[in-house]
């Protein structure tokens, strides 16, 4: 049964992010009021209760216990690595450049190495907007990769390291009309082929299908700049405005977008392999704010 469950924030300000613990019974919102907000679900009452809000440095549960300060920009994403990888951050900053981290002690996070530093390109004049997004692949067996939304380029590309551990720009994800906002690469759980999904500011969600080229280095074990043969199988401009999120659930079976246009959609595979939306997830329409 599809329900939503509508509840005040309390925040004094616009509320910019949020996201569940691995259970789905603990939330996280932050705002512009500059307090991060946890909440814990109360399934006895059906209900979400605040069990802490704080600023930075105002609260003794939680508290800092590193600061990175090595950016020249504004930073615009950050995410941890896949566990096989060892406890590692990459950060994207508006200088256009990724820069990871690592906690070579995890009963010391108070010390953080940067291991690792690219280009992704050149960041935004003041004139332009751009955004900066990426996201890890999870994959165990290939070399480190990740896929970077490159701010004013309107494309997003496929980084991975070479034989000498350096990180190359490889495939190209285009066909975009707009800055990239954000990009998800989805968990790969045995496919033959992965699958990296990107909103746009043109209002589009696209899907992107990366299947192995057997004329690179994938199949033979060795290295290549082009290791992918990239196809957009999925295009979608449903949401008729900037679409700002994407993201995969746990298996990548289901993509969820959301949007200016105030509403989540969810996206699936028919059995034919044609995506087609599932659900639209809004708080203003419906008895339980769902539309088939």
């Amino acid at each position: 049964m599809n329900q939503v469950t509508k509840f005040d924030g309390t925040h004094e300000d616009l509320i910019h992010d949020v996201a569940f613990n691995y259970y789905g019974n603990r939330l996280a919102t932050c705002s512009s009021d500059q307090k991060i907000k946890i909440w814990d679900y109360n399934e006895g009452e059906g209900i979400w209760e605040s069990s802490i809000s704080f600023k930075a440095n105002a609260v003794k549960k939680w508290t800092p216990v590193a600061t990175l300060r090595d950016g020249n920009g504004t930073v615009q994403d950050v995410e941890f690595a896949p566990n096989h990888l060892g406890l590692r951050l990459a950060i994207v900053a508006a200088d256009g450049l990724v820069k990871i981290y690592e906690a070579m002690d995890v009963t010391s996070l108070a010390h953080w190495t940067m291991i690792d530093s690219f280009p992704v390109g050149e960041g935004p004049s003041k004139d332009e907007e751009g955004n900066h997004c990426l996201s890890w692949s999870t994959s165990k067996f290939t070399s480190q990769m990740m896929v970077v939304g490159c701010a004013k380029d309107h494309v997003a590309k496929i980084f991975r390291q070479d034989h000498n551990n350096k990180w190359q720009a490889c495939e190209v994800l285009g066909g975009h009309g707009g800055v990239v906002h954000d990009v998800s690469w989805a968990p790969n759980m045995g496919r033959s082929y992965n699958l990296i999904a990107t909103a746009c500011k043109d209002g589009h969600v696209r899907i992107f299908k990366l299947t192995d080229d057997s004329q690179g280095g994938a199949l033979t074990g060795g290295w290549s700049r082009k290791m992918f043969n990239v196809t957009c199988i999925a295009d979608f401009a449903d949401h008729n405005a900037e679409v700002w999120r994407v993201e995969w659930n746990v298996t990548g079976t289901i993509l969820s977008s959301s949007g200016d246009d105030g509403k989540v959609r969810l996206w699936k595979a028919t059995y034919t392999g044609d995506w087609k939306c599932m659900s639209v997830v809004s708080a203003e329409e419906g008895p339980n704010g769902f539309q088939r």
